[in-house]
């Protein structure tokens, strides 16, 4: 797998998240909407800086030869591994956001049903 398809499939779970977030929403549209945007942003600057790790990275790895070109090819694969991880975590938080926001939306249907049978009786 290159790094094309990794960072596509970094960003469909960006979106499937982000779907599923809107789907299990508890909240009115607008306040969703604000959330979501909350999230994208935070989604961004978290993808910003693991770019930034991943110069970081990249320089001291380019640092230890004179010469950029003479990098190995296990010093490229590091890199490469450390930037994934990076997006797997990044991923692994934004599921987490996403499945809190499925548990809060279960927990008031669970309320609202209890509120119905309570009205009932």
């Amino acid at each position: 797998m290159n790094r094309n398809q990794k960072l596509i499939g970094l960003l469909a779970a960006v979106a499937v998240g982000a779907a599923l977030g809107v789907l299990f929403a508890p909240d009115s549209g607008k306040e969703t909407r604000k959330k979501l945007k909350k999230k994208a942003s935070k989604a961004k600057d978290d993808l910003g800086d693991a770019i930034d790790k991943g110069r970081v990275e990249w320089s001291k790895a380019k640092g230890k030869v004179s010469d950029a070109a003479s990098m190995t090819s296990e010093e490229v694969k590091d890199f490469i591994r450390f930037l994934v991880d990076e997006g797997k975590d990044l991923r692994s938080r934004l599921k987490d956001d996403v499945e809190v926001s499925e548990e809060d939306l279960s927990e008031k249907v669970e309320r609202a049903a209890e509120n119905i049978r309570h009205s009932a009786n």
